[in-house]
């Protein structure tokens, strides 16, 4: 039976899923008179803090609730970051970032990081990751006193000029990576938006930073050299960007299916299929999504190498899974609206501009190859692939 403590947590959990229900329905009309690269949905932000989504993923011991920290929790993080990427893709993204930041503190920061960095947090700092880059990347030197200094370039700086505490990583003298939340309020960068200029996901604001010998604390140094790319974290948490995607073609179909009504269109044989197939889509990405939310409570549960070499594989299947679910929802949705639905006011165009920018992450062949070779070098049959953990760990 659950004790107390447990229903109470469950009880935090799902006021959030509501709260970002909430936020994602009602999200889509400033997603739309956002959609450029000089705007941000600042009310959908403010939203966010205000029903502390900022702040869940912090630990319980510094004022948050554990969301995405601890086991049976990866499931109620999962569906918030869907409910969000339903109504605004950016800000689902924006929040998938944040996040993403949030776990990193919790899993390499210090007591006395994970107390800074949650009290930013409270007062409203946004935080993200900061990882790609050009030639011209980022590297951390130190000075004879012991001062840290941060110079180069990232690209893809989402959420620039709003998020303030960004997990930046720099290669070292030796060529190791080191994090740093950088505190950018304190720090001298130059901003360049011309190099953003994308299809979809203009207000995502994913602009090239320069930072000039940006003064980096030594508390504000993130775990250890590498640590950035430890396993199966890395790989993992494509889960989460995944999650996002999946809500914009939940909304796809719901627009679809108002369209449709709007115009009377009901008695279609062609257009009832089409919805068939995308509802058989969209729910089959939320098998996945639950799936991948349980690996992942296992492997928190059981951090052995094999539950996580298991999860990075089952992550590597449930992107790649999303990413054929949208894009055949996209093609579903364009057949069933046709020309007259691609324009304004209508908000399939924008969704599908932002979608097929957002589907496009990195080494998509690589991690399907990956499952591949997995695949090919195991001795368990596909059937029980999958169950093998669940089952060994039931009976330890």
């Amino acid at each position: 039976m659950k004790n107390k403590y447990t229903k109470l947590q469950e009880s935090k959990l799902t006021e959030l899923i509501i709260s970002s229900k909430i936020i994602g329905d009602t999200s889509a009309s400033e997603a739309a008179d956002t959609d450029s690269v000089d705007s941000f949905p600042k009310i959908a932000l403010a939203k966010m803090k205000s029903e502390n989504l900022l702040t869940a993923s912090i630990s319980e011991a510094y004022g948050g609730k554990n969301l995405g920290l601890k086991p049976g929790t990866n499931l109620a993080l999962l569906t918030i970051l869907k409910n969000i990427g339903r109504g605004n893709l950016v800000m689902g993204r924006v929040l998938e970032g944040h996040i993403n930041a949030q776990i990193l503190i919790n899993q390499f920061g210090t007591k006395k990081q994970k107390k800074l960095f949650a009290a930013d947090a409270f007062e409203g700092k946004l935080f993200g990751v900061w990882n790609t880059q050009a030639e011209d990347g980022t590297f951390l030197s130190k000075n004879e006193k012991g001062t840290f200094y941060l110079n180069g370039a990232k690209t893809f700086a989402t959420g620039t000029d709003y998020v303030t505490r960004p997990i930046v990583t720099a290669a070292r003298k030796d060529g190791s990576w080191q994090m740093c939340v950088v505190p950018l309020d304190k720090s001298t960068v130059i901003t360049d938006s011309s190099w953003w200029n994308p299809m979809g996901m203009k207000a995502s604001r994913s602009f090239k930073i320069t930072f000039l010998k940006s003064h980096i604390p030594k508390i504000n140094l993130l775990g250890l050299a590498g640590q950035y790319y430890q396993q199966p974290g890395f790989s993992g948490g494509a889960i989460r960007f995944a999650a996002v995607q999946l809500g914009a073609a939940e909304q796809l179909l719901d627009e679809t299916k108002k369209y449709l009504v709007s115009l009377n269109r009901t008695q279609d044989p062609f257009q009832k299929m089409r919805l068939g197939q995308m509802a058989i889509a969209v729910e089959s990405g939320n098998q996945w999504l639950t799936a991948a939310a349980l690996q992942m409570d296992q492997y928190m549960k059981i951090p052995t190498k094999t539950n996580g070499d298991s999860f990075i594989i089952y992550a590597n299947m449930m992107r790649t899974a999303i990413e054929q679910i949208c894009t055949e929802v996209i093609n579903l949705c364009q057949k069933c609206v046709g020309a007259r639905g691609l324009n304004k006011p209508y908000h399939f165009e924008r969704i599908i501009r932002d979608l097929n920018t957002y589907l496009r992450q990195p080494a998509p062949d690589a991690v399907l190859a990956d499952v591949g070779g997995h695949i090919l070098h195991s001795e368990t049959s596909a059937g029980d692939i999958w169950n093998l953990n669940f089952n060994r760990n039931k009976s330890k």
